[in-house]
Parts: C-alpha cells; structure tokens; sequence
C-alpha cells in the first residue's frame, strides 16, 4: 500500500492480547438504545474537533446520512468560525464545551478528532456518558500510556463500542493477508513506511489563521485544557494552535501521527501484543523552522519470539519502502494498485515457486471505516481497529517517541503495564 492509497490521503493533508488485569467483551452487549441503536434507526452523532480531519469526517458522515445511516445532531470546536460553518454545514447543534455535546442526549455516538493531548480525557468522559466513540488516530497521546489503559477499562466497562480512526485497516488486502499468513512459515520481519515531502501546513510552526483571536474567536484555555490533558500553561502561539502535530505537548509528531496506520495492520494481521523491544533513530535534518518533532523516523519494534517490524516516516522525501511481512518459507508484498494487492513470493530456500497474486474488492477509506464502526454499533461486536489493538499501537509508539528523545533502548513490562530502559 505504497502508491494511490497514500498519495490520496498526502493530497488532503497537504490541504488541511487482553490487556492485564481487563475482562475483554467481544460479543453482543447492550440493551437500551444507548447501547444499541435500532438497525431501522439512525445514529445520531456528534462531532467534537471540526478542523482539517473533523471537517473531513462531516464530509464522509453528511453521504452517510443522505443513506439514512446517521443524523450529525451536535458539533463542537473551540475556535467559532470552524464551529459555526460545521454548524451551517450539517444543521446540527453547535457547543463550545466539549462536555455540554457528551450530555446531548440526542449522541449516541461521539466523534473526536481534536488533538492528541485530548483524546484520552475525551474517550473515557464519553465511553462514562454511554456513548460509542470513533476517534482519530493515535487512541491517546504519547505520553499519556497510563490513560490508554484507561481508556480500554473504560470502553469495557461501560460496555462501548470504539474505533480507533485508522482507516488503511478497511482495507480488504487485510483479510486476504490473514487467511493466506500461514503460507510464509515462521514471520521473522515486517516492514512499511509513509514517507511524505513539502510544506505541509498542519506540520509548519508557521501556520496562522488571523480568524483565530484568542479571548474572542479561539478558546485557547480551553484547547490548552490544562488540568485534564496535562500540558502546561503557555501563551497563545498561531503555530501551536495551526501546527500542533510539530510540538511534544501535543503530539508524537509524525511517529504517532503517520505510525498507527502503518502499525496497525501489522498488529491485526499477525495477532501482536507487546514489544518486548523498541529503538527509534531518526531526526529534524531539513525542517528548521521551529518545529520540535523530527522529519525523519525509523521505529524498529521486537516481539518476543519474532517478529521485528520495522517502521519508517518523513517529512522530506516521498520515497518509500514497500510494505512487506518476510517469512522463512515466502514473503508477503502489498501494492496501492486496486487490482492485486497482496503477493506471496515464495523463499528459494524453501523449494521456490511462482508468485501468488491475491485480487481484492475493497480499497481502504474512511467510509468504510466508518461503516464498520456503524455496524459495530448495531451488532455490539468489536469494529477493525478497536480500542484493545489501539492499545497495544500506543504501547508500541510511545515506547518509540521515549526511545527518540532518550537516545535509549526501551522494553514493556506487561505486569506492570511501564516501560524501562535497557
């Protein structure tokens, strides 16, 4: 899935295992439509963070709704020039206050694509107010792990459905690779990349909207959220606001932002759990213009046993690795092409053969996705990217960001649920 599927996706950001000590439901759970909607009814949703992503999930959602699957009944953002056009845009209530939409109670489901320093505060506050949740990726920020175990405590205790929004999962080219797995003997290495290069806005600390006027139109307090997201207490910057990805605070950068697409169809396809092993090299080696994350990452995650995955991601060249599982007997190629995405490649060393070419049906994107979470919603079934491999993604990329930054070798202790370095 190297070539249209993330050129699509670059084109749009160009513009704009049980976890320990968790009983894990997997099944039918829900009894009252809060739980679960009628399949003749349609989910009402609402949609908290309507920026760049936010406003493209409307997009997918208002084609939805034209089908009679959903009604976007609320939308929330701090800054009100987004609020009151997503506001015009669907007909639905506008709030400022992230925690008046989770009391609508007209939501059965809540969308979340804010930034990364909210998305755990925002998960568990909804999974307790008995709303389903899609929210974008990564499940929690870097630093917040502990809050990722919460929010998978959280999702099953109150019996939610959750997707992570990780939508190169819908693909089918997925399914098709489970099923033939077994064709590669024992899986010893794993690799994918999503190299991009420019300017891209959401990354620049340069981004500005004079619209955004703190104390008027931008509730910088608010997004900063302080006492619940734990980040400190700053002055409004534009580029902080406009570019949040770019600082620690606030988002792995691209390790946590490009990762958990990449990862998660590792972890799916191949059942991982842990790392029992994460280094990450890299560095900020041509955008000097502030910024505080690095252009260049590669993550190297080991598994007890095998295998180790390697990840890749840039912001200064576009040039990427194919995405590969290599295994003792054959190895697995994923293409962006819609006709043949997967491709066995047998070993000589195992008796050699001819290619194996797999068709599939189903490109990934993020109406599919979605319809998969809508489905879950019905049938109370766990969705493709759930918040369990959500959980150990975090893991994993957390462990990477800390590798990063302390130029150490790190393991997961999964008594313990802490990360150590070797």
């Amino acid at each position: 899935m190297t070539g249209s599927s993330h050129s699509n996706r670059r084109e749009f950001l160009k513009h704009t295992v049980a976890v320990a000590g968790v009983t894990l439901a997997t099944g039918p759970a829900g009894k009252a439509r809060a739980q679960a909607p009628s399949p003749n009814d349609r989910i009402g949703i609402g949609a908290i963070g309507v920026g760049g992503m936010g406003s493209h999930h409307l997009n997918v959602l208002t084609n939805l709704k034209k089908e009679g699957l959903v009604d976007i009944v609320a939308v929330c953002d701090v800054f009100s020039n987004r609020l009151q056009a997503a506001a015009a845009k669907t007909g639905a209530k506008p709030y400022k206050v992230w925690t008046d939409l989770l009391a609508d109670k007209r939501v059965d489901a809540v969308m979340i694509a804010t930034p990364d320093h909210w998305h755990a505060p925002m998960c568990i506050a909804a999974a307790e107010a008995g709303k389903d949740i899609y929210c974008e990726k990564p499940m929690t920020h870097w630093d917040h792990l502990d809050l990722a175990k919460k929010v998978v405590e959280a999702v099953e205790k109150y019996k939610r459905v959750m997707q992570v929004g990780t939508q190169y999962i819908s693909d089918d080219c997925w399914d098709l690779a489970k099923e033939k797995i077994g064709l590669l003997g024992k899986i010893v290495h794993v690799q994918s990349s999503d190299c991009r290069n420019g300017p891209i806005g959401c990354y620049s600390p340069k981004s500005d909207d004079p619209a955004a006027k703190p104390g008027e139109t931008l509730d910088w307090e608010l997004w900063l959220g302080c006492e619940k997201t734990r980040v400190p207490k700053r002055d409004y910057e534009p580029g902080r606001f406009m570019a949040f990805r770019s600082f620690w605070d606030y988002s792995g950068g691209i390790g946590t932002d490009f990762f958990p697409h990449i990862l998660t169809p590792w972890v799916k396809v191949l059942e991982l759990g842990f790392p029992k092993r994460v280094v990450t090299a890299g560095g900020r080696y041509f955008w000097n213009d502030g910024r505080e994350v690095p252009d260049i990452v590669n993550t190297c995650i080991d598994y007890e046993g095998g295998p180790t995955v390697m990840l890749t991601a840039s912001l200064a060249t576009e040039q990427n690795l194919p995405w590969m599982i290599r295994g003792q007997k054959a190895a697995m190629t994923f293409q962006g092409a819609p006709g043949s995405p997967v491709k066995i490649i047998p070993e000589k060393a195992a008796g050699g053969g001819e290619p194996i070419e797999i068709k599939g049906q189903r490109r990934w994107s993020e109406e599919h996705h979605w319809r998969d979470f809508l489905n879950a919603m019905k049938t109370r079934n766990k969705p493709r990217s759930h918040e369990v491999i959500g959980y150990r993604v975090m893991v994993a990329l957390s462990m990477g960001i800390k590798s990063y930054r302390s130029g150490k070798a790190l393991s997961f202790d999964p008594q313990t649920d802490t990360i150590k370095e070797l």
